[in-house]
Protein backbone atom coordinates (compact mmCIF):
# COMPACT_ATOMS: atom_id res chain seq x y z
CA UNK A 1 0.00 0.00 0.00
CA UNK A 2 2.83 2.44 1.09
CA UNK A 3 4.32 1.59 -2.25
CA UNK A 4 1.31 1.96 -4.55
CA UNK A 5 0.75 5.52 -2.76
CA UNK A 6 4.47 6.25 -3.40
CA UNK A 7 3.97 5.25 -6.85
CA UNK A 8 1.00 7.49 -6.80
CA UNK A 9 2.88 10.63 -5.38
CA UNK A 10 5.84 10.52 -8.03
CA UNK A 11 3.33 9.96 -10.81
CA UNK A 12 1.42 13.24 -9.94
CA UNK A 13 3.99 15.34 -9.09
CA UNK A 14 5.44 14.33 -12.90
CA UNK A 15 2.17 15.21 -14.41
CA UNK A 16 2.21 18.21 -12.29
CA UNK A 17 5.78 19.01 -14.01
CA UNK A 18 4.54 18.08 -17.44
CA UNK A 19 1.81 20.78 -17.01
CA UNK A 20 4.10 23.38 -15.68
CA UNK A 21 6.54 22.96 -18.13
CA UNK A 22 4.20 22.92 -21.35
CA UNK A 23 2.20 25.72 -20.15
CA UNK A 24 5.31 27.83 -19.37
CA UNK A 25 6.76 27.15 -22.96
CA UNK A 26 3.08 28.12 -24.20
CA UNK A 27 2.49 31.62 -22.40
CA UNK A 28 5.52 32.86 -23.34
CA UNK A 29 4.61 33.32 -27.20
CA UNK A 30 2.05 34.84 -28.95
CA UNK A 31 3.25 33.28 -32.18
CA UNK A 32 0.00 30.99 -33.25
CA UNK A 33 2.85 28.35 -34.98
CA UNK A 34 4.72 28.58 -32.02
CA UNK A 35 1.80 27.59 -29.57
CA UNK A 36 1.18 24.60 -31.98
CA UNK A 37 4.48 23.29 -32.25
CA UNK A 38 5.32 23.12 -28.38
CA UNK A 39 1.24 21.54 -28.15
CA UNK A 40 2.30 18.53 -30.77
CA UNK A 41 5.98 18.38 -29.47
CA UNK A 42 3.94 17.77 -25.71
CA UNK A 43 1.72 15.57 -26.99
CA UNK A 44 4.57 13.36 -28.85
CA UNK A 45 7.83 14.22 -26.69
CA UNK A 46 9.27 10.98 -25.27
CA UNK A 47 9.90 12.73 -21.82
CA UNK A 48 6.22 14.26 -22.22
CA UNK A 49 3.21 12.23 -23.19
CA UNK A 50 4.94 9.94 -25.68
CA UNK A 51 2.27 9.47 -27.90
CA UNK A 52 3.23 8.73 -31.76
CA UNK A 53 1.28 11.32 -33.73
CA UNK A 54 -0.64 14.47 -33.17
CA UNK A 55 -2.60 16.77 -35.37
CA UNK A 56 -3.99 20.22 -34.73
CA UNK A 57 -7.42 20.72 -36.71
CA UNK A 58 -9.41 24.42 -36.55
CA UNK A 59 -12.99 24.64 -37.73
CA UNK A 60 -14.50 27.75 -40.06
CA UNK A 61 -17.68 28.36 -37.82
CA UNK A 62 -18.77 30.47 -41.35
CA UNK A 63 -17.99 28.23 -43.95
CA UNK A 64 -18.59 25.09 -41.70
CA UNK A 65 -15.11 23.09 -42.56
CA UNK A 66 -12.59 21.15 -40.72
CA UNK A 67 -9.27 21.98 -41.85
CA UNK A 68 -5.62 20.62 -40.64
CA UNK A 69 -3.68 23.13 -39.43
CA UNK A 70 -0.27 21.19 -38.28
CA UNK A 71 0.51 17.81 -37.62
CA UNK A 72 3.43 15.74 -36.48
CA UNK A 73 5.01 12.38 -36.25
CA UNK A 74 5.68 10.04 -38.50
CA UNK A 75 3.59 8.52 -41.38
CA UNK A 76 4.37 4.32 -41.11
CA UNK A 77 6.64 2.57 -39.25
CA UNK A 78 9.82 2.95 -41.71
CA UNK A 79 9.49 6.91 -40.56
CA UNK A 80 9.17 6.02 -37.17
CA UNK A 81 12.26 4.23 -36.88
CA UNK A 82 14.25 6.94 -38.87
CA UNK A 83 12.44 10.06 -36.55
CA UNK A 84 12.40 7.96 -33.00
CA UNK A 85 16.13 7.01 -33.97
CA UNK A 86 17.02 10.08 -34.47
CA UNK A 87 15.35 11.82 -31.45
CA UNK A 88 17.08 9.07 -29.23
CA UNK A 89 20.85 9.98 -30.33
CA UNK A 90 19.65 14.00 -29.48
CA UNK A 91 18.68 13.02 -25.99
CA UNK A 92 16.99 16.22 -25.42
CA UNK A 93 15.14 17.31 -22.43
CA UNK A 94 12.29 18.16 -22.37
CA UNK A 95 12.52 22.08 -22.40
CA UNK A 96 14.69 21.33 -25.11
CA UNK A 97 12.17 19.50 -27.18
CA UNK A 98 10.30 22.31 -26.81
CA UNK A 99 12.24 24.81 -27.62
CA UNK A 100 13.83 22.68 -30.50
CA UNK A 101 12.59 24.49 -34.32
CA UNK A 102 10.83 21.93 -35.61
CA UNK A 103 9.81 24.20 -39.36
CA UNK A 104 12.06 22.03 -41.22
CA UNK A 105 10.87 18.56 -40.13
CA UNK A 106 6.92 19.33 -40.26
CA UNK A 107 7.31 21.03 -43.54
CA UNK A 108 9.03 17.96 -45.55
CA UNK A 109 7.99 14.85 -43.49
CA UNK A 110 4.58 13.20 -45.41
CA UNK A 111 2.13 13.05 -41.93
CA UNK A 112 2.29 16.90 -40.94
CA UNK A 113 1.97 17.42 -44.99
CA UNK A 114 -1.03 15.34 -45.21
CA UNK A 115 -2.93 16.57 -42.38
CA UNK A 116 -2.59 20.30 -43.76
CA UNK A 117 -3.90 18.99 -46.87
CA UNK A 118 -7.34 18.02 -45.18
CA UNK A 119 -10.50 19.50 -45.68
CA UNK A 120 -13.53 18.36 -44.32
CA UNK A 121 -17.21 19.82 -44.75
CA UNK A 122 -19.09 18.93 -41.72
CA UNK A 123 -22.48 19.65 -43.44
CA UNK A 124 -21.48 16.16 -45.12
CA UNK A 125 -20.34 14.20 -42.64
CA UNK A 126 -22.78 11.47 -40.68
CA UNK A 127 -24.69 12.64 -37.48
CA UNK A 128 -22.94 9.79 -35.50
CA UNK A 129 -19.09 10.79 -36.89
CA UNK A 130 -16.77 11.48 -34.17
CA UNK A 131 -15.09 14.39 -35.64
CA UNK A 132 -18.65 16.04 -36.22
CA UNK A 133 -19.75 15.14 -32.84
CA UNK A 134 -16.49 16.70 -31.55
CA UNK A 135 -17.21 20.00 -33.01
CA UNK A 136 -21.19 19.94 -32.42
CA UNK A 137 -21.35 18.01 -29.08
CA UNK A 138 -18.18 18.87 -27.84
CA UNK A 139 -17.07 15.44 -26.22
CA UNK A 140 -14.26 13.18 -26.16
CA UNK A 141 -13.54 9.94 -28.02
CA UNK A 142 -11.13 7.42 -27.04
CA UNK A 143 -11.28 4.99 -30.14
CA UNK A 144 -9.66 1.65 -30.51
CA UNK A 145 -8.96 1.99 -34.22
CA UNK A 146 -10.24 -0.56 -36.69
CA UNK A 147 -10.60 1.15 -40.47
CA UNK A 148 -14.02 -0.17 -41.52
CA UNK A 149 -15.52 -0.13 -38.16
CA UNK A 150 -15.11 3.24 -36.71
CA UNK A 151 -17.21 6.69 -37.69
CA UNK A 152 -14.50 8.63 -38.79
CA UNK A 153 -13.91 11.27 -41.91
CA UNK A 154 -12.49 8.94 -44.97
CA UNK A 155 -9.45 11.35 -44.89
CA UNK A 156 -8.47 10.63 -41.55
CA UNK A 157 -9.25 6.83 -41.37
CA UNK A 158 -6.75 6.57 -44.66
CA UNK A 159 -4.15 7.58 -41.95
CA UNK A 160 -4.95 5.88 -39.61
CA UNK A 161 -2.91 2.31 -38.24
CA UNK A 162 -4.25 0.12 -36.02
CA UNK A 163 -3.74 1.87 -33.47
CA UNK A 164 -5.54 3.87 -30.16
CA UNK A 165 -6.79 7.00 -31.11
CA UNK A 166 -7.79 10.37 -28.70
CA UNK A 167 -9.83 13.38 -30.44
CA UNK A 168 -11.37 15.94 -28.18
CA UNK A 169 -12.10 19.66 -28.70
CA UNK A 170 -9.83 22.49 -28.67
CA UNK A 171 -11.35 25.22 -26.85
CA UNK A 172 -11.19 28.85 -26.70
CA UNK A 173 -13.15 31.14 -23.87
CA UNK A 174 -15.91 31.83 -26.13
CA UNK A 175 -16.10 29.24 -28.58
CA UNK A 176 -14.33 26.04 -30.15
CA UNK A 177 -11.33 26.40 -32.14
CA UNK A 178 -11.14 22.87 -33.43
CA UNK A 179 -9.89 19.39 -32.93
CA UNK A 180 -6.85 17.96 -31.39
CA UNK A 181 -6.25 14.24 -32.39
CA UNK A 182 -3.33 11.79 -31.09
CA UNK A 183 -2.69 8.03 -31.63
CA UNK A 184 -0.31 5.70 -30.29
CA UNK A 185 0.63 4.27 -33.98
CA UNK A 186 3.77 2.00 -34.18
CA UNK A 187 4.97 1.98 -30.37
CA UNK A 188 1.47 1.05 -29.56
CA UNK A 189 1.57 1.85 -25.93
CA UNK A 190 -1.79 1.97 -24.10
CA UNK A 191 -3.31 5.47 -23.92
CA UNK A 192 -3.94 5.57 -20.14
CA UNK A 193 -7.28 7.36 -18.45
CA UNK A 194 -4.68 9.69 -16.92
CA UNK A 195 -2.99 10.53 -20.25
CA UNK A 196 -6.40 11.74 -21.83
CA UNK A 197 -7.08 13.66 -19.03
CA UNK A 198 -3.65 15.51 -19.52
CA UNK A 199 -3.94 16.56 -23.20
CA UNK A 200 -7.55 17.81 -21.86
CA UNK A 201 -6.26 19.77 -19.60
CA UNK A 202 -3.27 20.61 -22.33
CA UNK A 203 -5.88 21.22 -25.13
CA UNK A 204 -7.14 24.37 -22.29
CA UNK A 205 -3.92 25.68 -22.19
CA UNK A 206 -3.41 25.85 -25.94
CA UNK A 207 -7.09 27.44 -26.56
CA UNK A 208 -6.62 30.26 -23.97
CA UNK A 209 -3.04 30.26 -25.98
CA UNK A 210 -4.22 30.50 -29.52
CA UNK A 211 -7.02 33.00 -28.46
CA UNK A 212 -4.21 35.13 -26.86
CA UNK A 213 -2.22 35.07 -29.98
CA UNK A 214 -5.08 35.50 -32.66
CA UNK A 215 -6.12 38.34 -30.82
CA UNK A 216 -2.89 40.24 -30.22
CA UNK A 217 -1.62 39.21 -33.88
CA UNK A 218 -5.36 40.92 -34.69
CA UNK A 219 -4.60 43.84 -32.52
CA UNK A 220 -0.91 43.86 -33.87
CA UNK A 221 -2.49 44.41 -37.41
CA UNK A 222 -4.97 46.57 -36.61
CA UNK A 223 -2.18 48.84 -34.54
CA UNK A 224 0.13 48.24 -37.81
CA UNK A 225 -3.17 49.57 -40.38
CA UNK A 226 -3.67 52.59 -37.76
CA UNK A 227 0.06 52.93 -38.05
CA UNK A 228 -0.32 53.70 -42.00
CA UNK A 229 -3.67 55.54 -41.89
CA UNK A 230 -1.90 58.33 -39.34
CA UNK A 231 1.27 57.84 -42.10
CA UNK A 232 -0.91 58.18 -45.05
CA UNK A 233 -3.53 60.85 -43.05
CA UNK A 234 -0.47 62.84 -42.02
CA UNK A 235 0.98 63.08 -45.74
CA UNK A 236 -2.21 64.04 -46.98
CA UNK A 237 -2.13 66.71 -44.10
CA UNK A 238 1.20 67.65 -45.66
CA UNK A 239 -0.50 67.85 -48.75
CA UNK A 240 -3.45 70.01 -48.11
CA UNK A 241 -1.08 72.63 -45.78
CA UNK A 242 1.34 72.53 -49.01
CA UNK A 243 -1.73 73.09 -51.57
CA UNK A 244 -3.15 76.12 -48.97
CA UNK A 245 -0.19 77.88 -48.92
CA UNK A 246 0.27 77.52 -52.84
CA UNK A 247 -3.66 78.73 -52.72
CA UNK A 248 -2.85 81.66 -50.15
CA UNK A 249 0.44 82.67 -52.03
CA UNK A 250 -1.57 82.84 -55.12
CA UNK A 251 -4.45 84.69 -53.66
CA UNK A 252 -1.38 87.34 -52.32
CA UNK A 253 -0.26 87.35 -55.93
CA UNK A 254 -2.96 88.33 -57.49
CA UNK A 255 -4.15 90.74 -54.50
CA UNK A 256 -0.95 92.54 -54.67
CA UNK A 257 -0.52 92.60 -58.46
CA UNK A 258 -4.29 94.36 -58.40
CA UNK A 259 -3.35 96.85 -55.61
CA UNK A 260 0.13 97.73 -56.72
CA UNK A 261 -1.34 98.24 -60.40
CA UNK A 262 -3.64 100.76 -59.32
CA UNK A 263 -0.63 103.50 -58.15
CA UNK A 264 1.26 102.33 -61.05
CA UNK A 265 -1.56 103.43 -63.49
CA UNK A 266 -2.07 106.76 -61.58
CA UNK A 267 1.21 107.92 -61.64
CA UNK A 268 1.76 106.91 -65.18
CA UNK A 269 -0.97 108.66 -66.35
CA UNK A 270 -0.09 112.22 -64.34
CA UNK A 271 3.52 111.57 -64.72
CA UNK A 272 2.45 112.70 -68.31
CA UNK A 273 0.25 115.26 -67.99
CA UNK A 274 3.26 117.16 -65.68
CA UNK A 275 5.71 116.19 -68.88
CA UNK A 276 3.53 118.23 -71.20
CA UNK A 277 1.77 121.02 -68.68
CA UNK A 278 3.01 124.57 -67.99
CA UNK A 279 1.07 125.90 -65.51
CA UNK A 280 3.28 125.55 -62.08
CA UNK A 281 -0.38 125.43 -59.80
CA UNK A 282 -1.54 122.22 -62.35
CA UNK A 283 2.32 120.68 -62.33
CA UNK A 284 2.39 120.64 -58.21
CA UNK A 285 -1.38 119.79 -57.94
CA UNK A 286 -0.81 116.73 -60.22
CA UNK A 287 2.91 116.37 -58.53
CA UNK A 288 1.07 115.88 -55.11
CA UNK A 289 -1.35 113.42 -56.08
CA UNK A 290 1.78 111.24 -57.67
CA UNK A 291 3.43 111.82 -54.37
CA UNK A 292 -0.11 110.08 -52.72
CA UNK A 293 -0.01 107.70 -55.03
CA UNK A 294 4.02 106.75 -54.26
CA UNK A 295 2.87 106.43 -50.45
CA UNK A 296 0.34 104.29 -50.71
CA UNK A 297 2.32 102.12 -53.17
CA UNK A 298 5.14 102.31 -50.53
CA UNK A 299 2.49 100.80 -47.97
CA UNK A 300 1.39 97.66 -50.36
CA UNK A 301 5.37 96.97 -50.49
CA UNK A 302 6.01 97.17 -47.08
CA UNK A 303 3.05 94.69 -46.53
CA UNK A 304 4.42 92.36 -48.61
CA UNK A 305 7.54 92.11 -47.04
CA UNK A 306 6.01 91.81 -43.82
CA UNK A 307 5.91 88.12 -45.00
CA UNK A 308 9.42 87.54 -44.81
CA UNK A 309 8.91 87.70 -40.83
CA UNK A 310 7.02 83.97 -41.02
CA UNK A 311 10.22 82.32 -40.12
CA UNK A 312 12.36 83.63 -36.96
CA UNK A 313 15.63 85.39 -38.16
CA UNK A 314 17.83 86.96 -35.42
CA UNK A 315 16.85 85.45 -32.13
CA UNK A 316 18.16 87.18 -28.89
CA UNK A 317 17.13 88.80 -25.39
CA UNK A 318 14.82 91.54 -25.60
CA UNK A 319 12.97 93.73 -23.79
CA UNK A 320 9.16 93.97 -23.98
CA UNK A 321 8.86 97.58 -22.24
CA UNK A 322 11.33 98.88 -24.39
CA UNK A 323 9.65 97.61 -27.79
CA UNK A 324 6.01 98.82 -26.29
CA UNK A 325 7.57 102.06 -25.35
CA UNK A 326 8.96 102.60 -28.92
CA UNK A 327 5.32 101.75 -30.66
CA UNK A 328 3.77 104.05 -27.78
CA UNK A 329 5.83 106.77 -29.20
CA UNK A 330 4.71 106.04 -32.41
CA UNK A 331 0.94 106.79 -32.03
CA UNK A 332 1.61 109.82 -29.57
CA UNK A 333 -0.44 112.12 -32.12
CA UNK A 334 -2.70 109.70 -33.07
CA UNK A 335 -3.69 109.30 -29.35
CA UNK A 336 -3.71 112.50 -28.58
CA UNK A 337 -5.95 113.24 -31.46
CA UNK A 338 -8.69 110.65 -30.41
CA UNK A 339 -8.14 111.51 -26.76
CA UNK A 340 -6.98 107.96 -26.12
CA UNK A 341 -5.89 106.95 -22.54
CA UNK A 342 -2.77 104.73 -22.74
CA UNK A 343 -2.13 102.79 -19.48
CA UNK A 344 1.10 99.81 -19.51
CA UNK A 345 1.44 97.90 -16.79
CA UNK A 346 4.41 95.47 -17.94
CA UNK A 347 7.72 95.24 -15.23
CA UNK A 348 10.93 96.52 -16.33
CA UNK A 349 13.16 93.30 -16.79
CA UNK A 350 10.68 91.07 -18.18
CA UNK A 351 12.69 90.32 -21.74
CA UNK A 352 12.15 87.08 -24.14
CA UNK A 353 14.74 85.50 -26.10
CA UNK A 354 12.60 86.26 -30.06
CA UNK A 355 13.58 88.06 -33.13
CA UNK A 356 13.12 91.93 -32.13
CA UNK A 357 10.99 92.73 -35.80
CA UNK A 358 8.54 89.37 -35.73
CA UNK A 359 7.99 91.26 -31.55
CA UNK A 360 7.64 94.69 -32.42
CA UNK A 361 5.23 93.88 -36.09
CA UNK A 362 2.76 91.48 -33.78
CA UNK A 363 2.53 94.06 -30.96
CA UNK A 364 2.49 97.30 -33.13
CA UNK A 365 -0.74 95.22 -35.39
CA UNK A 366 -2.40 94.61 -32.10
CA UNK A 367 -2.19 98.51 -30.85
CA UNK A 368 -2.64 99.65 -34.59
CA UNK A 369 -6.32 98.20 -34.59
CA UNK A 370 -7.11 99.31 -31.36
CA UNK A 371 -6.53 102.65 -32.41
CA UNK A 372 -8.13 102.23 -35.39
CA UNK A 373 -11.40 100.77 -33.46
CA UNK A 374 -11.33 103.57 -31.45
CA UNK A 375 -12.71 107.35 -31.39
CA UNK A 376 -12.09 108.01 -27.44
CA UNK A 377 -11.39 105.87 -24.52
CA UNK A 378 -8.57 103.60 -23.17
CA UNK A 379 -6.10 101.14 -24.21
CA UNK A 380 -4.43 98.72 -21.81
CA UNK A 381 -0.78 97.12 -22.37
CA UNK A 382 0.52 94.38 -19.31
CA UNK A 383 2.61 91.53 -19.26
CA UNK A 384 3.64 88.82 -16.84
CA UNK A 385 4.82 85.25 -16.30
CA UNK A 386 2.18 82.38 -16.48
CA UNK A 387 3.24 79.17 -16.24
CA UNK A 388 6.24 78.56 -18.65
CA UNK A 389 4.89 81.81 -20.98
CA UNK A 390 4.87 85.18 -21.70
CA UNK A 391 1.41 86.55 -21.73
CA UNK A 392 1.08 89.76 -22.76
CA UNK A 393 -2.30 91.56 -22.83
CA UNK A 394 -3.94 94.27 -25.02
CA UNK A 395 -6.96 95.30 -24.41
CA UNK A 396 -9.29 98.28 -25.17
CA UNK A 397 -12.90 99.77 -25.27
CA UNK A 398 -13.36 99.98 -28.75
CA UNK A 399 -16.51 99.00 -30.77
CA UNK A 400 -15.35 95.52 -30.98
CA UNK A 401 -15.84 92.70 -33.02
CA UNK A 402 -19.02 91.26 -34.69
CA UNK A 403 -19.43 87.64 -33.14
CA UNK A 404 -19.51 86.17 -36.96
CA UNK A 405 -16.67 87.79 -37.75
CA UNK A 406 -14.11 86.65 -34.64
CA UNK A 407 -13.48 83.07 -35.89
CA UNK A 408 -12.21 84.25 -39.65
CA UNK A 409 -10.40 87.53 -38.01
CA UNK A 410 -6.93 85.68 -38.68
CA UNK A 411 -7.90 84.94 -41.98
CA UNK A 412 -5.63 86.07 -44.96
CA UNK A 413 -7.30 89.07 -46.95
CA UNK A 414 -10.13 88.73 -44.14
CA UNK A 415 -11.43 92.44 -43.75
CA UNK A 416 -14.02 95.06 -42.41
CA UNK A 417 -11.65 98.41 -42.94
CA UNK A 418 -12.09 99.86 -45.73
CA UNK A 419 -8.62 99.98 -47.91
CA UNK A 420 -7.67 97.11 -45.42
CA UNK A 421 -5.18 94.31 -46.66
CA UNK A 422 -6.26 91.76 -44.40
CA UNK A 423 -3.66 90.44 -43.07
CA UNK A 424 -2.15 91.96 -40.05
CA UNK A 425 -3.57 89.09 -37.75
CA UNK A 426 -2.77 86.49 -40.20
CA UNK A 427 0.30 87.99 -39.75
CA UNK A 428 0.43 87.95 -36.28
CA UNK A 429 -0.82 85.00 -35.49
CA UNK A 430 1.31 82.84 -37.79
CA UNK A 431 4.88 84.52 -36.39
CA UNK A 432 3.20 83.65 -32.26
CA UNK A 433 2.53 79.90 -33.55
CA UNK A 434 6.32 79.30 -34.71
CA UNK A 435 7.48 80.62 -31.40
CA UNK A 436 5.40 77.61 -30.10
CA UNK A 437 2.76 80.29 -28.26
CA UNK A 438 -0.35 81.20 -29.01
CA UNK A 439 -3.18 83.83 -29.80
CA UNK A 440 -6.40 84.29 -27.75
CA UNK A 441 -9.02 87.16 -28.72
CA UNK A 442 -12.03 88.10 -27.20
CA UNK A 443 -14.49 90.84 -27.97
CA UNK A 444 -17.67 92.24 -27.12
CA UNK A 445 -19.85 95.08 -29.41
CA UNK A 446 -19.47 98.33 -28.56
CA UNK A 447 -17.13 97.55 -25.07
CA UNK A 448 -14.16 96.72 -26.69
CA UNK A 449 -11.64 93.75 -27.44
CA UNK A 450 -8.66 91.86 -25.06
CA UNK A 451 -6.06 89.98 -27.21
CA UNK A 452 -3.96 87.71 -25.13
CA UNK A 453 -0.27 86.71 -26.68
CA UNK A 454 1.49 83.70 -24.93
CA UNK A 455 4.82 83.05 -25.74
CA UNK A 456 7.48 81.07 -24.54
CA UNK A 457 10.01 82.45 -21.73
Amino acid sequence: MIKTFEEKCRLLNYELYLLHTISKAIKETFNERKILNITLTALTANGALGLSRAAIFYYDKEKKIIYGKQGIGPFDEKEAAEIWGELGRNNLSLEEYLKHNLEQELATQKFPRLIREIVINLDKLPEDDCFRRVIVERKIFHLTVIKNSINLPEEIKELLASSELVIMPLFSSRDILGIIMADNAFHYNPIEESTILLISLLSIQTGIALENAITHNLLAQQFEELRELHETMKQLQEELVKKEKLSTIGKMASYFIHEIKNPIVTIGGFAKRIAKENDLAIIHRDADIVFKEMRKLEQILNKLSTFTLLAPLKIERINLLDIINEIVEFFELEFARKHINIQIDIPEDISLKAERVQIFEVLFNLISNSVESMNTGTIKISAGIENTFLKITVEDTGKGIPPENLPHITEPFFSTKTGGFGLGLFIVSNIIENYGGKLEITSVEQKGTTVNVYLPV
